[in-house]
This record gives C-alpha cells, sequence and structure tokens, in this order.
C-alpha cells in the first residue's frame, strides 16, 4: 500500500516538473535571443500544455485511450522540436541535413505504428528517437571539445541543455529495449520509478541551463580574443611601433 502511495506521489511530481523548463523560460526570458533557445522556448511551452493535457485525461477523465494518444501526438511534437533545436546548436552542415532529412521517417514511421497500434501505446518510436537523438548529442559534445570557444563550456546554456536531454535518452533507453522482452509487473514499477526520476533530473537541467551566463564577445563566438599587453617573449602584438 505504502509503496503504490509512495509512486503515484512520485507520478505526480513528475508531471508537476514538466513545467519547470517554461518556468524558467519566463523569469530568463531576456536570454533567449538565439534560434536555438527559441525553438527550447516553444519546446517547453508545448511540454508543460502535454503534461496537463495528459494528466486530466489520466487521472481526472481516467480515459487511457485519450491519454495514450496525447503521448502519441508529443512524441512526435517532441523529435520535431529536438531535431530542430540540435539543428541550431550544431555546427558542422552535413550533420545538419541529416537532421532534417531523419524527421520525416521518423514522422511517417510514428503515423504507421499509430494506425497499427490504436489500442495502446508502442514504444519503438520512442526508442528510434532516444537512440537518435544519443549519437546527435554525443556528437555535439564532440564538437564543442573540437572548437575554440571565449567561454568554458560549462557557461553555455545549449551545452547544460544537451547535457540534460543525455541524461533523459541514455537513463531511459535501455530499459525500453529490456520491456520489449520482459512484460512483469514488477519491471513495469521498476521502470516508472527510473522515467520518474530521470524526467524530473532532465527537467531541472533544462531549467537551470537558463542561469549560465555566457559572454557573447564578437560576432563568432569560434573568435580568438588576444588581451591588450600579452607578451610573447621579447614579441608584443598590440604595442608594435
Amino acid at each position: 500500500m505504502k509503496k503504490t502511495i509512495i509512486l503515484t506521489y512520485l507520478i505526480y511530481i513528475t508531471f508537476l516538473s514538466e513545467l519547470i523548463p517554461f518556468a524558467f523560460c519566463l523569469i530568463f526570458k531576456k536570454k533567449i535571443i538565439t534560434k536555438g533557445l527559441k525553438v527550447f522556448f516553444i519546446y517547453s511551452i508545448l511540454l508543460s500544455v502535454f503534461s496537463i493535457i495528459g494528466f486530466l485525461s489520466l487521472y481526472y477523465f481516467n480515459n487511457k485511450q485519450i491519454y495514450f494518444s496525447v503521448v502519441k501526438l508529443y512524441t512526435v511534437v517532441e523529435y520535431v522540436l529536438f531535431s530542430l533545436l540540435l539543428y541550431h546548436f550544431i555546427q558542422e552542415k552535413r550533420i545538419k541535413n541529416v537532421i532534417i532529412y531523419l524527421i520525416i521517417p521518423f514522422v511517417l514511421f510514428s503515423i504507421l505504428n499509430w494506425v497499427i497500434n490504436k489500442d495502446f501505446f508502442s514504444i519503438y518510436p520512442l526508442i528510434y528517437e532516444f537512440f537518435s537523438f544519443i549519437i546527435l548529442i554525443i556528437y555535439f559534445f564532440y564538437e564543442k571539445m573540437d572548437s575554440i570557444n571565449n567561454s568554458p563550456m560549462y557557461q553555455n546554456i545549449d551545452f547544460w541543455i544537451c547535457v540534460g536531454l543525455f541524461l533523459y535518452f541514455a537513463g531511459n533507453f535501455f530499459f525500453l529495449l529490456y520491456s520489449t522482452s520482459n512484460s512483469k509487473s514488477q519491471l513495469r514499477i521498476q521502470m516508472q520509478i527510473i522515467y520518474s526520476i530521470v524526467t524530473i533530473t532532465k527537467n531541472l537541467f533544462l531549467g537551470f541551463s537558463l542561469f549560465a551566463s555566457e559572454e557573447q564577445v564578437g560576432e563568432s563566438r569560434d573568435e580568438i580574443l588576444y588581451p591588450k599587453d600579452l607578451n610573447l617573449d621579447t614579441f608584443t602584438p598590440n604595442n608594435i611601433n
């Protein structure tokens, strides 16, 4: 009985945590100036809307069919928004093109899966989504480490957003794979707990990412700025007579 009550409260907290990114976006609205962060703002709004609708359909109207429809639609919206988000975060043009090209097959696959599995929620679109974004975010981290920036990575908002998303995708991916071969009720409870913890952690990272204060110096973050009076042996580049 106590486990059921704890699990119920954990689910409520999970739904409530989905409002965190939107709340922080409102607080730090002045920081949302880049295209990538504007996509993130739109994501935070839709995340809140879908979470409220999903919560009401499941716990107020007690209609699982509506809830599954909401989740299926949200999966497609989430994939498209995360694709656009990483499109703006990643610099390599070939990878950006791949991100855009992957949207259409995912949408078609999700629609087909929706038609075939009308009465329940299939996890295969999620497996497709999680695996794709794990690879793309790993590339984003590689690109960040390989580039020269005016500010450290931990001062970049996009870095912390991707940290939160990576924890979310990686934290749930392998449990989704395992769940396809195991339908025990105990496993479902464990998966719900893990999903809730990972989701809450993700939303905290997404919200707190806006605390990062990246200094935008120059037109490009890849520009190397030398301080004045920099002495390299006997050569002073800024004090040439």
